[in-house]
């Protein structure tokens, strides 16, 4: 009888271990800690999503060749910089899909105000020493930028450059240059460099664009009203099946205003706030028409529910 009494015991003591040991096996999860968005800014959050910056050398007198992580083949000849020797650092970033474009607050519109359609963004910089570099005389860097699935080349691309001032902020407004040269082929794009854009210590935001093809439609004034002021929001419009997106800002009277909105054609308003870190969005499909206004709240959210909903209009 004590003999049984004192297995019994044992099997008791057994099970309770191991239930204890479960329970404890089990609390690290159920404690993990969860992820918060913690935003200083809208500009806080562009540069912790924006698309990463890569980097590659080069021998100067060699010249050399690389590949993006997206695909983009930089040729760069041999002595293209001046004045440099030795190791030559490429600071270089590309964009190719409109949720990378809003995510890096690099949208498609040309300088007059009208929308793009893009091909391809792309970022370049080049160090000796540290030191920011140009394009020597005659030589140029060719940069290739692939086609997407299904994507035949057009013809009316024309290399555009972003509007740089002597503040090293970039204005993602597009304008023509005659230092840049595009031609496509059945594979893509070859924008061609001859000189960087000034100061070459910002480096230069290069984009392959069709500036003629909202020019076909007509151009209306859409109106984006907030429902609620206390944000401080950015606007995006974000069209369907175009590459293509604009940034919409505000006015004095707290509305946004584009005045070449392409009527008939379809987007989605996309708002984007921070507010106390927190971030805040929405998204309000849009058929664009005659003086057009559209109302929006937006609402708490996190980055990847946003990054998820915008992954979806690419």
């Amino acid at each position: 009888m004590k003999k049984t009494l004192v297995i019994i015991v044992s099997v008791l003591a057994l099970a309770l271990s191991f239930c204890k040991k479960s329970k404890v096996a089990e609390t690290p999860a159920e404690l993990s800690p969860v992820t918060i968005d913690n935003y200083a800014s809208l500009n806080d959050f562009y540069a912790k999503n924006g698309v990463a910056l890569q980097t590659f050398t080069v021998n100067a007198a060699d010249g050399g060749s690389f590949i993006s992580s997206k695909g983009t083949t930089v040729n760069i000849p041999a002595n293209a910089f001046s004045p440099a020797s030795g190791i030559i650092t490429i600071e270089f970033k590309d964009i190719y899909k409109k949720s990378e474009m809003l995510l890096s607050n690099m949208t498609t519109q040309y300088y007059s105000g009208l929308p793009l359609i893009s091909a391809g963004e792309f970022f370049i910089k080049a160090l000796g020493n540290n030191v920011a570099t140009d394009i020597s005389l005659g030589k140029k860097i060719e940069v290739l930028q692939p086609l997407g699935i299904k994507q035949q080349a057009d013809t009316a691309m024309r290399p555009l450059v972003a509007i740089n001032d002597s503040a090293k902020r970039i204005n993602a407004l597009w304008m023509p240059n005659p230092n840049f040269q595009l031609l496509s082929n059945s594979s893509g794009y070859v924008f061609s460099l001859f000189k960087f854009s000034s100061p070459i210590s910002n480096g230069t935001w290069c984009n392959s664009d069709n500036p003629s093809f909202f020019t076909g439609y007509t151009q209306t004034k859409l109106t984006i009203h907030p429902n609620k002021s206390d944000y401080i929001n950015d606007v995006f419009l974000v069209f369907k099946n175009i590459n293509s997106m604009v940034h919409v800002y505000a006015t004095s009277t707290g509305d946004y205003v584009y005045n070449y909105a392409p009527q008939g054609l379809e987007c989605t308003l996309v708002v984007l706030a921070v507010k106390d870190g927190k971030i805040y969005s929405s998204f309000t499909p849009v058929s664009i028409g005659a003086k057009q206004t559209v109302n929006f709240d937006v609402t708490e959210t996190t980055t990847a529910d946003f990054k998820t909903a915008l992954n979806a209009l690419d």
